[in-house]
């Protein structure tokens, strides 16, 4: 075996290189690097049907056994770092990291050490929608490809934000109403605040994103969903669910919800309960519907109230039942006795409360 070797000990050959493939036919999670001083930029010389595929190093965390563990892609574009398992051969590649930095020029799929897709480095416009960063560059123009490569709800640079702080702020819903009440109130806006290097951040190639954020009094857990819909807990444990689309809970079980506060549930549009079984309610205080439309009541079975006194209603109509007492003070139709003690003799079959 020849000793010499472009970097790295004696049989340990080392390599930097680009990813330019991530497509394993056989799922392994492998890519094809195009590593520097071992292959040229010469897609002529060395195309990328014949770069060997590299198995990516898992951390001792990740089991790698028949499906175990967390399978993470690596894009085209990123530059990694690793060595040949065969050392001179070159032939068994294995990538053990990602290597960060600032690129500085637009991808190119003619030339080597590039995305073949000519997806990254993006362009800022492209990725942000804002125009200059803290050193005036401007991301607007399609040239300008210098932004780091750490996420930027881990470096929170005010002049240099993120997308989904807008997204979200602007989705906001605000002025909710609550039930016999003048009052209303807003969704939380986020309570972001990272402070670099403390917000722990996944985010993919389509926008989805994980935050663990480790600020000192702004910690927070964030998941986020590329179409907007989102939860987050803040500092003092609060959370916020923002879902953008339909919702689906399905519970096989018994559920057991304890609320120690109030709660107050806004429905926009229509609401049906079905109960296959018994719905018992207790309410300790009192009880108040405000119903502005019609209450129909359909009972196939006994109707039971059971109270002190009823108030059916203010107004000068009423209703009774066949044998009920009523004072009356004369004897109308269909009304026995004159001594205050009549009793109605016939019932009409349609009852009218009100007016």
């Amino acid at each position: 075996m020849n000793s010499t070797h472009f970097s790295g000990l004696d049989g340990f050959v080392w390599f930097i290189g680009v990813v330019e493939d991530n497509n394993d036919p056989d799922k392994l999670g492998r890519v094809k690097v195009r590593a520097y001083g071992h292959h040229t930029a010469d897609l002529n010389n060395i195309p990328l049907e014949l770069l060997p595929w590299a198995t990516v190093m898992a951390p001792t965390s990740d089991t790698s056994m028949q499906g175990q563990g967390e399978f993470r892609k690596i894009e085209p574009g990123t530059w990694v770092v690793g060595f040949f398992l065969d050392a001179e051969e070159k032939q068994q590649p294995v990538v053990m990291g990602t290597l960060k930095g600032k690129p500085n020029q637009a991808p190119n799929k003619l030339v080597g050490f590039n995305d073949p897709n000519e997806i990254n480095p993006q362009k800022k416009v492209d990725h942000s929608g804002h125009g200059t960063d803290k050193d005036g560059n401007d991301y607007s123009t399609d040239t300008k490809f210098i932004e780091s490569d750490v996420n930027r709800l881990a470096r929170n640079e005010t002049d240099l934000s993120h997308t989904v702080l807008t997204t979200k702020e602007n989705a906001r819903t605000t002025k909710i109403p609550i039930a016999n009440s003048d009052e209303t109130y807003d969704e939380p806006t986020s309570t972001y605040a990272a402070v670099y290097p403390n917000n722990n951040v996944m985010e993919t190639a389509s926008g989805h994103i994980k935050e663990y954020d480790d600020s000192v009094g702004t910690e927070r857990i964030h998941e986020y969903h590329r179409k907007g819909t989102f939860y987050e807990i803040d500092a003092d444990g609060n959370k916020v669910t923002r879902i953008v689309g339909d919702n689906y809970q399905i519970v096989a079980g018994k559920e057991f919800v304890n609320v120690k506060g109030d709660v107050n549930l806004t429905i926009d549009s229509n609401c049906n309960t079905f109960i296959k079984g018994n719905w018992n309610i207790q309410v300790d205080g009192n009880v108040t519907e405000n119903i502005k439309g019609t209450y129909d009541q359909n009972v196939t079975g006994d109707s039971t109230i059971d109270a002190k006194t009823i108030n059916l209603n203010s107004g000068t109509k009423g209703a009774a039942r066949l044998d009920d007492t009523v004072d009356t003070g004369d004897d109308p139709a269909g009304i026995s006795g004159s001594d205050g003690s009549n009793k109605i003799e016939t019932a009409s079959k349609t009852v009218i409360i009100g007016d």
